[in-house]
Parts: structure tokens; sequence; C-alpha cells
């Protein structure tokens, strides 16, 4: 999850950086505020978009196996037998992450009940299909929606004026994109960059209404206006405000500036080298490691050793694994050790499908453990024998001894499927011996 968080944020990071280099100051105003709306969305599906064809990190074959497989030869062991998991502890991260979603959910309630409030102590007039709320004893300016609230301390002048902006802003639906910005903020209170996007997505509302009241007023007269603008503000986020004092700057500053020409709009194309790296990112990246994979990294290289002295095919030591199957989401293993007579190629079968699930090679004197069984019953096909090899027939990859000794199918069945108990949930994990004597063989099956 962590990992997920922190693509989030360097995916936004990356977004925003383009837009304030590159488009921020254009008068594209349209295209800049799909922008804002779409790069939030893109920065949260991302991570989750893996394409094959841009994947070239280690083989996945390789990064599966030595999830699988681990050597632990020189480990002390003990007796495990049936794995009960207690119940989960308590997560507070994730109590603190929907305080959070509480808290914010509840301030944008608080925002919705003051505009009520507002609204319930005011006259409300229509004009031209539009709601027109005004204001007792006030010269604020703002609109949500399709209502629009006004000042009684207004001029009839400024009134016009205000209104073909306020106007533009309920026919262009700017309070969508704030409502959208609104809903991203509750579920993700703890991402500040959301909270920038809105900032310029503000403004840009501001420039787009700007851009069509002076097409058709004075563009002097209506700067002027801004620069003698002295007049309440209101501390609704989602509201487009006529008089924000942070803003007016801008807006006069935008409001002087040439058009921007169209070949400009070639930067937008800069997404696209943008999304390629981000898409190359998500699809070779791989999850941080667990423990377990810590441990399996160490052991890689004797895993290798131990194969390469015994393998005709030490380029593709791990082909009979080609099928294999696994469920991550189970902490199980089957654990078998190999005595000193005869090395030991082991196939896990499958009862119910007769399927070969998983295929391991122990050397003589070592452990190995099989983990993340899926759930079922299964019997293990076991043969002795000295000198390991791997052949592809009719497509599919075989381990054989050149020297094969013995061979037997165990008798027991190890059932691997999970039980609920009041306590939590029992994993079946079982330890097994295998060993060839001089009585043809020996098979000491005992799940622990």
């Amino acid at each position: 999850m962590l990992h997920y968080l922190l693509q989030i944020l360097i995916f936004q990071v990356l977004f925003l950086t383009l837009y304030d280099l590159f488009h921020k100051k254009d008068t594209f105003f349209s295209w800049n505020r799909l922008y804002l709306i779409i790069t939030p969305i893109l920065s949260l599906i991302f991570p989750f978009i893996k394409i094959q064809t841009l994947n070239i990190s280690t083989p996945q074959g390789y990064v599966s196996q030595l999830e699988r497989v681990i050597t632990i030869s020189s480990e002390n062991l003990t007796v495990l037998g049936t794995t009960g998991t207690e119940q989960n502890p308590i997560n507070w991260w994730l109590i603190l992450y929907f305080v959070g979603v509480g808290i914010s959910l509840f301030t944008l309630i608080l925002k919705f009940h003051k505009l009520n409030v507002m609204q319930a102590f005011s006259f409300t007039s229509h004009i031209k299909n539009r709601k027109i709320v005004t204001l007792p004893n006030s010269t604020q300016a703002f609109s949500f929606w399709n209502t629009i609230y006004l000042g009684d301390g207004l001029s009839e002048e400024e009134k016009k004026q205000i209104l073909i902006h306020e106007i533009v802003h309920v026919e262009q639906k700017h309070s969508l994109d704030q409502l959208y910005f609104e809903i991203l903020k509750v579920f993700l209170w703890w991402n500040p960059l959301i909270y920038i996007n809105q900032s310029r997505i503000t403004v840009l509302h501001e420039y787009l209404a700007d851009a069509a009241v002076i097409s058709s007023i004075s563009k002097k007269n209506y700067i002027h206006q801004l620069l003698n603008a002295t007049f309440q503000t209101q501390e609704v986020t989602f509201v487009n405000q006529f008089f924000n004092q942070s803003l007016i700057k801008k807006r006069i500053l935008m409001l002087q500036k040439t058009k921007s020409k169209s070949i400009a709009k070639f930067k937008y194309l800069l997404l696209v080298p943008a999304i390629t790296g981000i898409l190359t990112y998500t699809s070779c990246s791989q999850r941080p490691n667990t423990n377990k994979e810590k441990e399996t990294i160490e052991v890689a290289e004797e895993i290798k050793t131990d194969l390469a002295e015994n393998t005709t095919n030490q380029e593709e030591p791990r082909c009979p694994n080609q099928n294999a199957e696994y469920n991550k989401n189970i902490d199980n293993f089957i654990e078998i050790t190999n005595g000193e007579n005869a090395e030991v190629i082991l196939n896990v079968i499958s009862i119910e499908s007769s399927k070969n699930i998983r295929t391991i090679y122990l050397s003589k004197n070592h452990t190995y453990r099989i983990q993340n069984i899926p759930e079922g019953k299964y019997k293990l096909d076991i043969k002795y024998g000295d000198g390991y090899t791997e052949k592809i027939v009719n497509g599919v990859c075989t381990a054989f001894f050149k020297n094969e000794k013995f061979k037997e199918t165990g008798n027991d069945i190890l059932d691997m499927n999970t039980v609920k108990t009041d306590k939590g949930l029992n994993v079946p994990s079982y330890r097994l011996s295998v060993d060839l004597t001089d009585d043809d063989h020996k098979h000491d099956e005992n799940p622990s």
C-alpha cells in the first residue's frame, strides 16, 4: 500500500511540474482545464497498469521461482505442525485513514450547510433562468451550481458585470470541477497535491470567465473594477468567487496577456513521453521485498550452485515449473529434507485434478521448502537417482535422472485446506523426510 501511495505522489508531482513549466502561462484555458481534471485520475490508475511489452526487468519465471523455493539446510528446524493464525492486530494506519475520511466528509457537508443557511436568510429571485440570491449587508459575489450569490452592497453596474462573469461559471459547469476535487480530497485528504490541483483549476475558472466577459464589455473598465475591488470573500472552497483578492493580480495580468500561438499546443505532446515513462516504470517495477523475499534472495546463489552441478540445461534449470501453481495469500509450506544416499525429484500432484502443480529438485543432505500452495489435497511423486537432467519433450519440460534408482508415489494425502476456527485460521503445513536405503528405499512421511 505504501508503495502505491508513493507512486501516486510521484506521478502527480510529474504532471504538476509539466503543467507549471509549460502550460500554466498559456491562454489555452479549456485545454489546461482538461489537463488538470484528467491527470489526478491517471495518477491513481497508472500503478495498476502493467504492459507486458514494456517489461524489461528480470524474467518473471526466475522471480517467481525464488519466491517459491527456499534452501534452509543450515537452519535449526523446529516442529511447527498445523500453523494457527491469530486474529489480525488492529491496523491503526487504516483507522487513521478512515478518521481522516470522516473529518473531510464532515467538512464538506458543513460547506453545503453554510450555503443553505445563507440562502435561507436571503432574498431569492430569477434572471434568465438563473437563481439569484441577494445576501443582506454584504458585498460578496460568487456562484455555485446554478445559483449566483450577490451582496446587496454592490452597485447596479457592478452587479451587471459580475452577473456576466458568474453566468459563465454556471454555463461552463465549473462547479462540477470543484465538486470533483472536493470528492478527491475526501478520500485523498493526506495528499497535498490534490489541494494544489484544485487551486490551479480555480485560477483557470476565473481566466475562462474573464475571457468571456471582455468579449462583451470594455476590457479597460473591467480591469479597473478589479483593481478597485475591496469586497468581502466567501470562505467556501468550492464556490467560484468574483472578488478573490489573491487571484485579482493574476487575472489582470492574464487579461493583458497576448493570446498564445496555436503551435504552442504541441507542448501537450510532452505528456506522451511522460506517460510512456510512467507505464514503463509500473510495468517493470516489483513490489518491495518482504522478509521472506529477502531470505530467498540470500540463498539464490546456493540454489544456483546446487542446480549447476547436476543439470545439463543450466540456462533454464527451472523449466519444469513453467506451469507451477501457487497462492501468495496462503502462508503454508511443505518442507522436504533429503538424506545422503541419492538426489531427489519431487512432484506435488493434485488429488482432484491429477495435475503436477510443483516440481523441485533436492541434492543430497538438503532441505527445500515449497511455499504458497493452493488449497486442496495432494500426494507426492518421488524419484531417486543421480545426474539431474531436464529435457523438452513435445513442448513439455520433463525433469529426470540419467541414473534413476527408484521411484514411488506417496500413499499419504497432504491436506492443504485451511480451516477457520474461533481463534483464527488454521493453515496446514508439513515437514517430510525422504531417503533411499540399501533396502531399496525409505520414505518417512510425518506431517508435523
